[in-house]
């Protein structure tokens, strides 16, 4: 592609491939964050006003679980909790993960491998301590940068967009189509944040406070 850098700022070599996984700049966590906020805006809208990111999840008692992958930390949180989501009155949490399946540790895996995989890391993670602690619903929320939806993630849009309709009152085909636009854009968006954008902080020393001053408008 032109005008693309031939080495990272991390020292590695600058690919595709690289710029959806490099960690240096955060500009992965930018792109998890954005779609977890578009599906909890998404539950809004639905009608939800019960909708909290980032919630925190209560400190275990002496729980045991049987995945030593289970999230056991005293401030774990999940990404999203929607109050009557799939039951009235029953807190449903859900968790996002954006994977590239261009990257090396996926190389040979097909996308339902790829999804299946995903899946139960997430549900390893979080699934046990949710339903026997907080006694709600778990579902990872797993997308590809490409805009792939793994099955369980196709469940929740599916149900969201039957939430929406009913709210909009607009039919179903159409919210699905809009749900699932509005997803891939924010994929999009980000996934060119990760090729386009810079991950090396710029100091830029500028000693005229006057010229400053003037060209930012600041009142005194």
């Amino acid at each position: 592609m032109l005008n693309l850098p031939t080495t990272c700022a991390c020292g590695a070599v600058f690919n595709i491939q690289h710029a959806l996984e490099c960690q240096l700049g955060g500009l992965r966590t930018i792109q998890h964050n954005e779609v977890r906020d578009v599906v909890a805006q998404c539950m809004r809208e639905a009608g939800h006003s019960l909708v909290e990111v980032e919630p925190q999840l209560q400190e275990l008692s002496g729980e045991v679980f049987d995945y030593k992958s289970a999230n056991k930390e005293a401030d774990a949180r999940s990404d999203i909790k929607c109050c009557g989501f799939w039951t009235n009155k029953r807190q449903a949490y859900f968790d996002v993960k954006v994977v590239s399946p261009f990257a090396r540790s996926y190389v040979g895996l097909k996308p339902a491998q790829l999804f299946r995989m995903a899946e139960k890391a997430k549900v390893r993670e979080y699934r046990a301590r949710i339903l026997e602690v907080e006694h709600g619903d778990f579902n990872p929320l797993v997308f590809t940068c490409t805009g792939g939806m793994a099955p369980q993630c196709h469940l929740v849009m599916k149900r969201l967009a039957e939430q929406l309709s009913k709210k909009l009152n607009l039919q179903n085909s159409v919210v699905s189509g809009w749900l699932r636009c509005r997803l891939s854009f924010a994929l999009l968006r980000t996934t060119l944040l990760c090729v386009r954008a810079t991950r090396r902080k710029r100091f830029v020393i500028d000693n005229n406070i006057e010229l400053a001053v003037s060209e930012a408008r600041i009142e005194h």
